[in-house]
């Protein structure tokens, strides 16, 4: 093959690559998560979460993160904690957790979050 035919296979595939991801973000409908409020966690441990556009607070029974959000995309955010009261929790004020958006379902959202170079898999239920 002549290098003008390779180039133009190889500009037709990233284009491609680019329009799939393009379509799998957007059939996420991410969106819901900009606002709204979200449960997480197990049983006797469930958290609930309030999502309001740039700001972001976890409920942990009588303890709380308020973070602020700034969104990368509409699947993707850095929440910048702004206060924690959680005794002993091992992230705090400053700290930047990126949560990436994988896959939603109905009313489940499912996510990877990175903070300090550990990363997490969870789910958020919208409840409201």
């Amino acid at each position: 093959m002549n290098k003008i035919i390779k180039a133009s296979i190889g500009i037709i595939a990233l284009i491609l690559m680019t329009l799939t991801t393009t379509y799998a973000q957007s059939e996420n409908n991410c969106n819901q998560l900009h606002r709204g409020t979200f449960t997480y966690g197990y049983a006797d441990d469930v958290v609930k979460v309030v999502f309001k556009k740039k700001k972001h607070i976890e409920y942990h029974g009588k303890y709380y993160i308020k973070s602020k959000l700034v969104w990368v995309n509409d699947c993707e955010y850095n929440m910048t904690m702004k206060k924690v009261t959680i005794p002993d929790f091992p992230f705090g004020k400053g700290d930047v957790m990126n949560v990436k958006i994988n896959k939603v379902e109905g009313d489940k959202i499912y996510y990877t979050s990175t903070v300090n170079g550990l990363s997490f898999e969870g789910m958020f239920t919208k409840i409201e």
